[in-house]
């Protein structure tokens, strides 16, 4: 690898190696308390990793920094992300059962006045 490679490659892992992902309950929860709903909307949040690569010998490096710049970010977020897809799928589900604004509840209410 060539001198400018290996710093580009340094370069983008060490701005990567600074972030997991992770679900986190969403600060404002627009419906739950109105509808007495069970599930919460997730977010997804960068947070600050404290893994590094310090101390590593010198024909470890590129792998520390490939599992740490790459490797952890990249996983998290996969499956961080589907957590919260997940979720928050069920949770508009459950909007769409419980709320009065929902669709469920409307079209059994429209039902309902036919008969």
């Amino acid at each position: 690898m060539s001198a400018g490679r290996i710093a580009a490659f340094l370069l983008v892992t060490l701005v990567m190696a600074s972030c997991v992902f992770v679900p986190e309950k969403a600060v404002k929860q627009k419906y739950s308390n109105e509808c007495k709903m069970l599930t919460k909307k997730l977010t997804l949040t960068a947070i600050e990793d404290r893994l590094s690569c310090v101390g590593v010998h010198n024909n470890n490096v590129e792998a520390c920094l490939l599992i740490y710049g790459v490797v952890v970010p990249v996983g998290s977020f996969v499956i961080s992300g589907g957590i919260v897809l997940t979720n928050n799928t069920l949770h508009w589900l459950e909007y769409q059962g419980t709320c009065d604004e929902g669709v469920l509840l409307k079209s059994v209410d429209k039902l309902k006045r036919t008969f």
